[in-house]
């Protein structure tokens, strides 16, 4: 099994991306969480583009929100599924609750879509469930038992 996963958080919201690291605390594998502002950023991540040039590595897994900065969530999906042969899962994590955000960004290729809910347990249960969902099936496979049942709200 791998030593450790990378995770990049997509959020402009510092409070948001610091729950979203503690909720991984009790994740059963060991990851590393980068993190930016925006959706430029983000996309300058992934292209080892402007200041990651230096980036060695490609994410497993990316949390997005929608709402962000110079690129918000919905352009960064179409960008990734228009410009980029990436094939990393994508999970929505944001405040909105709207059923067509969530058929947009599902549509648009992410593969989860997540409502942060409103409270900071709330984002760490998030967490717990996206660990889950993308890691314990991992596992699961390394020990040949049946895979974890995923949970899209």
């Amino acid at each position: 099994m791998r030593k450790k996963f990378t995770i990049v958080i997509a959020d402009d919201d510092v409070d948001d991306q610091a729950l979203m690291k503690e909720g991984f605390e009790d994740c059963t594998v060991k990851v590393e969480v980068n993190a930016v502002y925006n959706g430029l950023q983000l996309m300058d991540f992934l292209l080892k583009r402007e200041s990651y040039k230096s980036i060695t590595t490609t994410p497993d897994l990316i949390l997005l929100d929608l709402n962000m900065p110079l690129m918000d969530g919905f352009n960064v999906l179409k960008e990734i599924k228009e410009k980029t042969n990436l094939q990393i899962p994508i999970y929505i994590i944001t405040t909105s609750q709207n059923k067509s955000d969530r058929k947009k960004a599902l549509d648009l290729g992410a593969k989860g879509f997540f409502s942060k809910g409103y409270s900071s347990e709330d984002i760490k249960k998030v967490m717990s469930e996206v660990c889950k969902e993308c890691f314990d099936s991992d596992v699961d496979k390394e020990t040949n038992e049946e895979p974890t049942a995923g949970n899209q709200q």
